[in-house]
């Protein structure tokens, strides 16, 4: 709540300001437009064209075209005296502008664009400037203008008392624009040299371009650019960095989003995207710099709704990389792996798409724009980059806490090692001769129990839950002093599946959704205890007289195994206790168990090179082994 609070407020104030700064007592009394498409019309023959009336911002889109604006002038108070009058035109990456006037005797009033040195303009400043003659009102003046970028413009006409009054204004706005962008990339680069925190590197280079391109895209490359220097290097550079900004603003969502694990489609598409960029180079230096500028503004466009649709279908929501060894997530100066909340992330995007449209529509043509769009880029970049810090300051704040309690683990750790190491040889002793001596009188019972009995097979199943019980201590006991070693061998894994079913409490209940073989190099007999936990936690837990899936999937190089049951009377299982020693629901007390099954399948499945995931579906529980196929991975 208080981020879209922030959001709206700081979209607000620059619109608002945006908006100031583009007000003024303009002369132009009516707008119109025609295209020249062999580039080739005179003055003359552009006064006959046909015209269509437009207001604010003409958006033509890309094109090679000439585009005639026709500008009828009139006071907007008639008793008031005509003095000076000066058109003020923007944006500033249009490449040619040429101004003709009938009250000018040859009917060049003047020449302006970014292919001209700023130098040698009559006035200097942010914007295009070109002063009028003096002449009869109501007139026509005509501007011919060609680029390379997007056909945008918008044109007025003030008198120059005026125009000096609003210079400082925008002046200042811009200034503290391009100041607050420039803060960012050094908050970014000197908080890197620190932390060396890889995702805010990323976005102190990220907004290190963006400045470079707010400083041409606002005009301030004009008043700084030397007079011995070319235009047209002026010209490039503002193109250059447009794809360059691009570029690192992709590559940065794309590293990103990776801790969140997006689809494949996203991820490839992303890839597709930054691999755009030599391509754009290559046809900027073959001259083509139009089809550049044109794949580049689509890829703007097309971006934030692949990071937008990345985030919202991602897998990684509360699913947390594996921990360095001794499940701390903080090694040395290694910084923790933290997630965001999935709702923060989405609404993130959103922002960015819904922003990004209303910029980059009016420039590739397809909407009409009013004057505010010429800066929603600007008011974009700022606003995603106040949204970019508030989320790396909330992802530090989560890292230290994470960080935190890893160094509180760890004193504990370190308190409680030495009274382990006292009393490990004594409980290893005890639970050897707990063993010998439960399991044996187990075995005499359960040979010599007469099967017609009375309650024959109750005692049996308990002896044998009981047996089960001694195993699992003994076998989680082998875990935690890491004397569990692995023996690799071809497994059949289709058969070690059907072994485990037969031997299950309710063989029939259980179904496995793929027949065909499946062979992997492994240890049967560590794979077959990992098996036959997981199957019997599904027969225990799961509603009476429901099925159980066992569906097995090839995956190239591993094996997938998921486990389906419906819930029982025990309930849902906590989703990040669910794995921890000793650990029972609330409602899995009436089930005889000691908590130590799927702790001791993690970590054989880790000892075995693989992942165990506990991924519940609305109406299933469901654990989903991941297998390599060969041993390589094993530990």
């Amino acid at each position: 709540m208080r981020l879209n609070v922030v959001r709206a407020f700081l979209l607000s104030v620059l619109l608002a300001f945006f908006g100031a700064a583009a007000a003024a007592e303009d002369w132009i009394q009516q707008r119109a437009w025609a295209e020249d498409p062999s580039g080739q019309q005179s003055w003359a023959q552009a006064k006959s064209a046909r015209f269509q009336p437009f207001e604010g911002v003409l958006s033509r889109g890309f094109g090679a075209s000439a585009i005639w604006v026709k500008l009828t002038l009139n006071s907007p108070d008639p008793g008031q005296p005509t003095g000076k009058l000066v058109l003020r035109l923007r944006p500033v990456y249009l490449d040619s502008i040429e101004v003709f006037d009938a009250a000018v005797p040859d009917g060049l009033a003047g020449h302006t664009g970014d292919l001209l040195h700023p130098a040698l303009q009559p006035i200097r400043g942010l914007d295009f400037m070109v002063p009028l003659a003096e002449g009869p009102l109501p007139r026509d003046i005509y501007l011919r203008v060609t680029s390379s970028s997007t056909r945008q413009i918008h044109a007025e006409v003030v008198p120059e008392k005026t125009l000096l009054q609003q210079l400082p204004q925008q002046h200042l706005l811009f200034a503290l624009y391009v100041g607050a962008v420039t803060l960012f990339a050094i908050w970014g680069g000197t908080y890197w040299a620190f932390t060396r925190d890889k995702m805010v590197g990323l976005f102190g280079v990220k907004q290190t371009a963006a400045w470079v391109y707010a400083l041409c895209s606002l005009g301030y490359m004009r008043i700084w650019w030397p007079l011995g220097w070319p235009a047209f290097w002026l010209d490039h550079l503002s193109s250059l960095f447009s794809m360059l900004a691009t570029t690192t603003a992709i590559y940065f969502h794309y590293t990103f989003l990776q801790d969140y694990r997006p689809s494949r489609w996203a991820v490839w598409a992303l890839r597709g995207m930054l691999c755009l960029l030599p391509v754009n180079l290559l046809l900027f230096l073959n001259g083509q710099t139009s089809w550049a500028l044109h794949i580049n503004m689509v890829s703007v466009l097309l971006a934030p709704f692949v990071m937008l649709f990345a985030s919202w279908t991602a897998k990684g929501w509360g699913v947390q990389p594996p921990s360095p060894a001794g499940g701390q997530s903080v090694r040395g100066n290694a910084v923790a792996v933290v997630k965001l909340p999935r709702f923060l992330v989405v609404g993130f995007y959103t922002f960015i798409v819904v922003i990004l449209c209303l910029a980059a529509l009016p420039g590739l043509g397809v909407v009409r724009g009013g004057e505010i769009g010429l800066y929603l880029v600007q008011a974009h970049g700022l606003a995603s980059a106040l949204m970019v810090v508030l989320l790396l300051q909330y992802r530090t704040y989560l890292m230290r806490q994470a960080q935190f309690e890893d160094q509180k683990l760890l004193a504990r750790t370190q308190l409680q090692a030495e009274q382990d190491r006292r009393l490990r040889d004594e409980q290893e002793k005890l639970l050897a001769m707990l063993t010998h001596e439960l399991k044996t009188p187990l075995s005499t019972i359960y040979m010599r129990l007469d099967e017609d009995g009375k309650n024959a097979q109750a005692i049996k199943r308990s002896i044998s839950e009981m047996n089960n019980v001694i195993d699992r201590c003994v076998q989680a006991n082998k875990v935690q002093d890491q004397k569990m070693l692995v023996q690799s061998e071809p497994v059949d894994l289709m058969l070690l599946v059907d072994d485990v079913v037969t031997s299950a409490p309710m063989p029939e209940r259980i179904q496995v959704l793929s027949h065909a073989q499946h062979r992997l190099q492994t240890d049967r007999q560590l794979l077959g205890i990992v098996v036959s936990n997981l199957v019997e936690n599904a027969c225990k837990y799961s509603a009476k007289e429901t099925a159980i899936q066992i569906e097995v999937a090839d995956l190239g190089d591993q094996l997938q195994l998921t486990f389906k049951n419906t819930i029982g009377r025990a309930g849902w299982p906590s989703e990040t206790r669910i794995f921890e020693k000793y650990y029972r629901g609330p409602g899995a007390q009436g089930q005889a168990g000691t908590g130590l099954g799927l702790f001791l399948v993690q970590s054989l499945v880790v000892s075995l090179g693989g992942h165990i995931a506990y991924q519940p579906t609305a109406t299933h529980v469901c654990f989903v082994l991941t297998l390599p196929k060969s041993n390589a991975e094993a530990v």
